[in-house]
């Protein structure tokens, strides 16, 4: 059970890039849950660069319209980047994910503007996992993604991540990732724990999320 009150109040956890990406490597992607926001209806792809598996967000959410961002930004994203779902009816829209309660996981969304409304106004707006506040969403460049990533055990057999339109820009997601790890990893006594920051330790190529 989350903490009553803000995210703010949590421990920031450091996450370790070349740790957690061996822990989610041990996997099996059967257990991944990989939401590809604003794509059709039905539709599933492979991200060419990862092997990630991803679904529509179709099933989980009611709300919001399908978007795709503008093809000049296209280049170099990984495919869970091109679309999106943005929100301008309502204060509060939400996706219902089923999951398994007692489980620890990485939930993980993503944020890529791209110009997706030709307007280039960038928004900023809450981001919450039930209730609770996780974070501010601020896009501060139209060609720069945003991630939020939050280590949590829910009690119950789904969750709720919310887009909240705080007045300050219209919400949108691009895509929602939960990955299962071990319950003996980033151990707390109580409440989640929020990316601080991430490093890749002796690689030498460029970080992948998975």
């Amino acid at each position: 059970m989350f903490m009553m009150g803000s995210f703010k109040n949590f421990i920031l956890a450091f996450l370790g890039g070349f740790v957690l990406v061996h822990l989610v490597n041990a996997q099996d992607q059967a257990d991944f849950i990989s939401i590809s926001c604003g794509s059709p209806e039905n539709s599933s792809y492979s991200e060419a660069t990862t092997g990630i598996n991803y679904i529509s967000d179709a099933a989980f959410i009611d709300t919001g319209i399908s978007q795709r961002i503008s093809t000049v930004y296209m280049a170099g994203l990984q495919q869970q980047a091109w679309d999106l779902r943005s929100f301008p009816h309502g204060i509060r829209n939400c996706y219902n994910i089923n999951i398994m309660p007692g489980t620890k996981y990485l939930i993980r969304g993503t944020f890529f503007y791209g110009n997706y409304d030709g307007l280039s106004k960038l928004p900023q707006f809450d981001l919450h996992l039930g209730v609770n506040k996780w974070d501010t969403v601020k896009i501060e460049n139209v060609s720069v993604g945003v991630i939020k990533e939050l280590i949590h055990v829910p009690s119950q057999n789904y969750l709720q991540v919310c887009l909240v339109n705080t007045g300050l820009g219209m919400p949108f997601i691009s895509a929602i990732e939960l990955r299962p790890l071990n319950n003996k990893t980033y151990v707390t006594i109580s409440g989640s724990l929020a990316l601080f920051s991430r490093y890749d330790l002796g690689s030498l190529s460029r970080t992948v999320y998975r």
